[in-house]
């Protein structure tokens, strides 16, 4: 058996490592930029409409279902599973990504997974047949 070795790219480590000076700056900076959203009423709807186009953005795989008006028994038929699946299915935090592939495909939409690191742009992550 070859012994591998697994590659390791350092070369921006010294740059990214925080100093003690960071971290005393950090602290509290959350509780500060509340307050400063309790002062500046501008600054508080920025961040409202900011939070709300995120929240519209994300969705259970019921709000995903009921978006492109599609009932339990429709997908169910769909997907040839039974009612209660499709109803156990958008219940689940846990799932094979087979699974979601084709209850995303059923409701006429396509799955891409996209893997973001703190310290490089974002790749999306191909799966399975792709």
């Amino acid at each position: 058996m070859t012994k591998r070795t697994i590659p390791v790219d350092n070369a921006k480590v010294d740059e990214s490592t925080l100093t003690q000076e960071d971290w005393d700056r950090a602290e509290g900076a959350h509780e500060r930029f509340k307050d400063l959203l309790e002062t500046k009423p501008r600054a508080k709807a920025r961040y409202d409409a900011v939070l709300a186009e995120i929240n519209e953005r994300q969705a259970t795989l019921r709000r995903l279902r009921e978006a492109r008006a599609l009932t339990q028994s429709t997908l169910a038929e769909l997907l040839e599973m039974d009612q209660s699946e499709i109803s156990r299915l958008e219940r689940r935090s846990d799932m094979l990504l087979s699974t979601l592939k084709r209850f995303v495909h059923a409701n006429g939409g396509e799955l891409h997974l996209v893997v973001r690191f703190p310290d490089s742009a974002p790749v999306e992550l191909l799966v399975g047949d792709e």
